[in-house]
């Protein structure tokens, strides 16, 4: 996003110097975005709360949705699935920003150079920590944080009253419970630590 910027910039200085107007900038192809890679679901599919397609759904991609996809864990049977942010939301239905992990082969766009998840920071919750779907208290509850298992922070943002919240992915599971590696916003207070030095979400 800073280089489509810079580069518009660049251009209206241009122009600004020789007296020609700018001509519009072609748009920009799917590319870096924030902390991920910019992808398009290629059909309407789901965002799972962990890795796997039997977990529960988070929410949903859909086509002409953009979206960034973060880094990459594993499901039980291998498949690589991407830790993404649907960044459009859809009014009645779904609060923009949730988060939840594609298959990749419902999206556009190159997955290939995305990290694992684990290559990121790590904090214990202070409490017992709820895990919503979307940055806000009153999104839907995705999951639980316990207060003595560390959580993935993957970056951070602030919901529409001002409370920062952590997408974060719990890393053990609780048998019968909740799947490993379940991903969801977490409120800041919550988290042990600073996280502040976390990268925005969007």
């Amino acid at each position: 996003m800073r280089i489509w910027k810079t580069a518009t910039a660049v251009t209206a200085l241009a122009a600004a110097l020789t007296g020609v107007p700018a001509q519009a900038a072609a748009a920009p192809e799917p590319g870096v975005l924030g902390i991920g890679r910019t992808v398009f679901p290629i059909r309407d599919t789901g965002l799972y709360s962990a890795p796997g397609l039997s977990t529960p759904r988070s929410g949903t991609a859909w086509v002409g949705n953009e979206v960034a996809a973060l880094c990459t864990a594993r499901d039980s049977n291998g498949a690589v699935m991407a830790l993404a942010i649907n960044k459009s939301g859809r009014n009645g239905v779904q609060w923009s920003n949730t988060a939840g992990y594609i298959w990749q082969a419902d999206f556009s766009g190159d997955m290939t150079l995305l990290l694992s998840c684990d290559f990121n920071d790590r904090f214990y919750p202070r409490r017992d920590a709820a895990m919503y779907s979307g940055p806000g208290l009153s999104t839907p509850r995705i999951g639980t944080a316990w207060f003595d298992r560390q959580v993935i922070g993957m970056c951070r943002t602030t919901d529409n009253v001002g409370n920062r919240m952590v997408l974060s992915i719990q890393v053990a599971g609780q048998n019968g419970v909740q799947w490993a590696y379940t991903a969801g916003y977490i409120w800041d207070v919550d988290i042990q630590g600073n996280t502040s030095d976390l990268l925005n979400c969007v």
